[in-house]
């Protein structure tokens, strides 16, 4: 029997998506198609290759993508926007264009990529704000309409037109109420407590620094940098975390005079490929509307 492809909801990549290869460099590609075979079985079209014997390290029971280049796409099939999602493959073939087979896990969202205009530590808190309100605003919306709500969301948050509460709505929600969902995993579970910024590291026991956990993510954790675990275990962040996060970070900034400080390689590189969900979020807006 063939093994079963994961086909979760949060770990299937939207048909539509400009997204880039994590493994390779930034250049843009679009999904176009989702194959029903997994890595070890989906045969690359004229190579006689699956996937997965590209690299050993692909995991040979996840789900492939098939992409096309964004820019590629745009100048053949330039109304391709407008087509339904599942015309796009065809579209795309009937054009002439290339596809490229990919693990569905090598993906990332073109707006986890930290754009180059992003240079100071005022820029990526803002950028990654707007990436975060964007998520729920642009729901459903064409992608040429997401990105410009980003960047629209970006340079009012850059110009103080919009600003941060000092209690998140989340935060009060939580005071209210343990969810029983890890803020982190996403699983049910009991849960404590844990701090977002270590303890170790200056972090606060108050609510703006404290989120559910369940014990493993908790022990996992323990005193390592946020964006570090994430990544690590490749595990997109809530964006009730990562607002804490930003509001935590950029207060700290302000405070000493940094945020218009250069952004270092080393930290760029924590937030690269950063993805972000809403998952927690939308079972607090349920919990509310029931």
């Amino acid at each position: 029997m063939p093994p079963e492809v994961n086909r979760e909801p949060e770990n299937r990549i939207p048909t539509g998506m400009t997204v880039y290869d994590s493994d390779g460099q930034y250049t843009r590609l679009v999904v176009v198609n989702h194959p029903d075979e997994s890595c070890e079985e989906f045969e690359v079209p004229g190579t006689g290759k699956t996937v997965a014997e590209y690299n050993e390290d692909y995991d040979p029971t996840g789900p492939v993508v098939q992409t096309v280049y964004r820019f590629k796409l745009d100048q053949e099939l330039d109304d391709w926007m407008s087509l339904p999602l599942d015309d796009i493959h065809s579209a795309a073939q009937d054009v002439g264009l290339k596809t490229y087979s990919y693990p569905a896990r090598r993906m990332k969202s073109s707006f986890s990529h930290i754009p180059e205009r992003v240079g100071t530590y005022r820029e990526l808190f803002c950028y990654q704000w707007a990436r975060m309100t964007h998520l729920s605003a642009s729901v459903n919306q064409p992608e040429r309409l997401q990105d410009f709500l980003l960047w629209s969301n970006y340079e009012k948050r850059l110009d103080g037109e919009i600003t941060t509460s000092s209690i998140l709505k989340e935060n009060q929600y939580q005071l209210k109420e343990n969810l029983g969902v890890c803020t982190y995993c996403n699983q049910e579970s009991e849960t404590t407590f844990d701090h977002i910024l270590p303890v170790a590291e200056g972090g606060v026991s108050e609510i703006k620094n404290m989120v559910p956990a369940c014990q493993s993510c908790n022990s996992s954790k323990s005193d390592r940098n946020l964006l570090d675990w994430h990544q690590e275990h490749e595990i997109p962040m809530d964006r009730v975390v990562l607002g804490k996060y930003l509001k935590l970070r950029w207060d700290e900034f302000e405070a000493d005079g940094e945020l218009d400080s250069p952004v270092p390689d080393s930290i760029r590189d924590r937030w690269e490929g950063l993805e972000v969900s809403r998952r927690i979020t939308q079972q607090i807006w349920m919990n509310q509307n029931r």
